[in-house]
């Protein structure tokens, strides 16, 4: 099954060396996990999901491949969004890497105090996807037990579920200026 959704760039659908969806780990849980969704939509939320809390939060090094992600079973923002893009990708669903520029207080829930040696600005990325005719913004960076665990006790509002059709942002009270877009996966991961 593959959704052609519109005719966007085909740099938005293509598999590089770091969104290897080709890779048999990845081809391996599309064939177990995803077959049965009936629509582009329905499809992303699931993905979405799966990324989000089948992927834990943890720091990783950004320059890892999708593959590597899913085999680790944790990942960071860069991670997380890049296994998220891969397996859009492999069903032809159109999505994007950007990232914001962030004050370095959005890690103080995760970190406590540690969170000054952060740089600041610091970048979060998160995936855009191309749906019903305009880019969302999504973001799976957190699974439920690290949003449960370190933001709600600090009455962090933004929530960590996606509904299908509304911008999903995180960090959103912290971000430093316009969001920066990626059109070379690769490229972004080889010199940042």
């Amino acid at each position: 099954m593959s959704f052609n959704s519109d005719s966007k760039s085909v740099i938005h659908r293509k598999e590089t060396y770091f969104c290897d969806y080709d890779h048999k780990a990845i081809q391996s849980i599309v064939n177990d996990r995803f077959q049965s969704t009936k629509g582009p939509v329905d499809l992303t939320k699931i993905i979405f999901k799966y990324v989000r809390d089948g992927i834990i939060f943890g720091g990783d090094h950004w320059q890892v491949k999708a593959s590597e992600t899913l085999r680790k079973g944790y990942g960071a923002c860069w991670n997380k969004n890049l296994l998220l893009i891969a397996l859009l990708r492999y069903y032809k669903i159109p999505s994007r890497l950007k990232a914001n520029p962030m004050k370095n207080d959005f890690m103080k829930p995760a970190m406590g105090v540690a969170y000054l040696t952060v740089s600041s600005p610091f970048y979060h990325c998160f995936t855009e996807v191309y749906l019903d005719g305009r880019w969302i913004a999504i973001d799976p960076t957190l699974d439920k037990n690290t949003y449960n665990t370190f933001f709600m006790p600090r009455n962090v509002d933004w929530g960590i579920d996606w509904n299908g059709t509304n911008d999903m942002l995180l960090y959103t009270e912290s971000i430093a200026g316009p969001a920066e877009l990626y059109p070379d996966i690769d490229q972004a991961l080889l010199f940042n």
